[in-house]
């Protein structure tokens, strides 16, 4: 809960203000809180998932929280956005902790941007590389795998077992600016909770380490160490036919 509260406040700060019929597109939406935020925001939502069971758990998010909420579902993966949206342009794209689990990062990349809207906005969750350096040698004790991570194109998801990637932040600005995406801002997400006990935690407790989380990783030092990355873009000045 604490890394989606975390990203969508960073993301809000960056939503389109001047534009009417919002449209969203919510990749691997998962569980559809984001969608429903989204929704609830003013935006016409759709969520891709390529899990049939999560489709089901987003679907079920939807209908309690009423038959007026304006989210779509389809059934499909993040290399299939081509086939699946054709002629669409999206106000705001989320694709989180997606881009771990494709074949060819660098491609869903440049698909997202084709189906950004002109003064649109995408946010990118991913799996930071330094996040597991930490987690290894702090959250488990494992100074040989700590060190390994070091280089470690690859780690292994603690909550389902399955293999994903692991990105440094300079690999992913390079895919960004390979696709033509203008980064307006870069923040940490847990930078420090995953190594803290926060069983039984109240609301209020909950607020100040939703504050000090965001104030941290908002800060270029604390972010290159957090557990994931979020990259907020829009179509680079060249997309938008502005000469500066």
């Amino acid at each position: 809960m604490l890394r989606s509260d975390l990203a969508w406040k960073n993301l809000q700060q960056h939503f389109p203000t001047t534009i009417s019929n919002l449209r969203a597109l919510d990749i691997g939406g998962g569980t559809g809180l984001v969608s429903l935020r989204l929704a609830k925001a003013g935006f016409q939502v759709v969520l891709l998932d390529s899990s049939a069971e999560m489709l089901a758990i987003a679907r079920k998010t939807v209908e309690t929280a009423g038959q007026s909420v304006p989210v779509t579902l389809r059934h499909a993966g993040a290399d299939q956005l081509g086939t699946n949206l054709d002629n669409s342009a999206f106000h705001i794209v989320v694709c989180h902790n997606v881009l771990e689990f494709v074949d060819d990062a660098a491609a869903a990349i440049r698909d997202v941007a084709s189906l950004l809207a002109l003064d649109g906005r995408a946010s990118f969750l991913v799996r930071n590389r330094a996040g597991e350096v930490l987690k290894a040698a702090i959250a488990t004790g494992d100074l040989s795998r700590a060190k390994e991570a070091l280089e470690a194109t690859t780690a292994v998801d603690s909550l389902f077992g399955q293999t994903m990637r692991v990105f440094t932040p300079h690999e992913i600005r390079a895919m960004l600016q390979a696709a033509n995406l203008e980064l307006l801002a870069e923040y940490g997400v847990r930078v420090f909770s995953d190594y803290v006990n926060l069983e039984n935690i109240d609301s209020t407790r909950y607020a100040q380490l939703l504050d000090l989380e965001s104030t941290l990783g908002a800060k270029p030092d604390f972010a290159a160490i957090s557990r994931y990355s979020q990259f907020i873009v829009r179509p680079s000045s060249a997309s938008r036919g502005i000469t500066e």
